[in-house]
């Protein structure tokens, strides 16, 4: 892993998401603003195409922590930092375990893995932010945890798109890629 250009991507697609994020959002009835997740469709790329499983985990860990670091609120008054970190290495774990089961280069699996990367680790922080919020409601959360699937939705929809622009530019951000079944013989 070239983990300086790494960090440098996963700082310009924060800059996309954060400052040109509304020209990719939509607005959905009954749930809000839907926004998609640059960061978690890198993360997947990236849990894709790791090495190693700490690669992939180190990897999904800073890039769940760049978006923590961006995220405003949340759905309390305050930020917790760690909860979407956390996410990201738990999703990223998962899906480097079950990798070898999919062919990566297809449309389909990795509009898949990302809804699944997506599910897992948005709805452990929505879940963590409303554990840590003074008041919290169960409608309010179901509400929330339905606006955190419809944004891994949309997520999923557009990462074909993003991992053909990652493809191109892979050379920069991963050293070495992975060898399938390495496993013992």
């Amino acid at each position: 892993m070239r983990w300086i250009p790494l960090f440098l991507l996963g700082y310009l697609l924060v800059l996309i998401q954060t400052s040109l994020g509304h020209v990719l959002s939509i607005q959905a009835p009954h749930l809000g603003v839907l926004s998609v997740d640059l960061l978690a469709i890198l993360a997947v790329y990236v849990t894709l195409h790791a090495r190693s499983a700490l690669d992939a985990a180190l990897a999904a860990w800073t890039l769940g922590l760049a978006l923590d670091f961006t995220s405003s609120g949340g759905v309390s008054a305050s930020t917790v930092i760690g909860p979407m970190a956390l996410g990201y290495v738990l999703a990223g774990g998962l899906l480097y375990r079950i990798r070898e089961a999919f062919f990566r280069e297809r449309a389909l699996t990795q509009a898949t893995l990302t809804l699944f990367f997506c599910l897992l680790a948005h709805g452990f922080w929505v879940t963590a932010q409303a554990l840590l919020a003074e008041e919290m409601t169960w409608p309010a959360y179901g509400r929330i945890l339905a606006q955190a699937g419809a944004l891994a939705f949309y997520t999923a929809a557009i990462t074909p798109l993003v991992h053909y622009l990652l493809s191109l530019i892979e050379r920069w951000f991963i050293a070495t890629p992975a060898v399938r079944g390495q496993g013992r013989r």
